[in-house]
């Protein structure tokens, strides 16, 4: 299982295939479906991943391909985080590829390697709203509070409180 150092104090394993995604992940093929998801190149993850409580998790395919990738935000911060806000979730749709499942297995991920063991109470995701039906499958419920983004539109804030058992 492989183990991340959060700060001085916390650590977090994940299970196997799951990493903080790496500078080598920059040039690996990952290709969505979504035409505005191709905006975000893997060095824009990369880049994200270096910010101050901000966490980016790779899930690894096969041979030297990324199944996907999430985007995690600390609030307010990863030494007492109070939530975590999924911003960006993605999965690579190379042509070939079945990766069926993987958007709900990075969550489930957040949810049980990460905001368990923090003792975190709630996850938010910023929702485009044509997804907001997905998140609901998974158990999340909208908060009330939208936006709108010019380049997504409507943005759904959801959130699913986390069992601490």
């Amino acid at each position: 299982m492989p183990v991340i150092r959060l700060n001085d104090n916390i650590s977090l394993r994940f299970p196997a295939g799951v990493r903080l995604m790496r500078r080598d992940d920059v040039g690996k093929p990952f290709l969505t479906k979504d035409s505005k998801m191709r905006a975000y190149s893997m060095k824009y993850f990369y880049e994200w991943s270096t910010e101050p409580d901000t966490l980016v998790l790779v899930a690894e395919g096969n041979g030297n391909v990324l199944k996907g990738v999430v985007v995690l935000r600390f609030v307010p911060g990863k030494n007492n985080p109070r939530s975590i806000v999924i911003e960006m979730l993605s999965r690579n749709q190379l042509q070939g590829m079945h990766n069926s499942g993987v958007g709900a297995e990075m969550i489930q991920i957040v949810e049980d390697y990460i905001a368990k063991p923090l003792g975190c109470p709630e996850i938010v995701i910023e929702a485009v709203e044509d997804l907001t039906d997905y998140y609901s499958s998974l158990g999340y419920s909208s908060t009330g509070k939208e936006e709108y983004d010019d380049f997504w539109g409507k943005v759904v804030h959801m959130k699913k409180i986390v069992s601490q058992e």
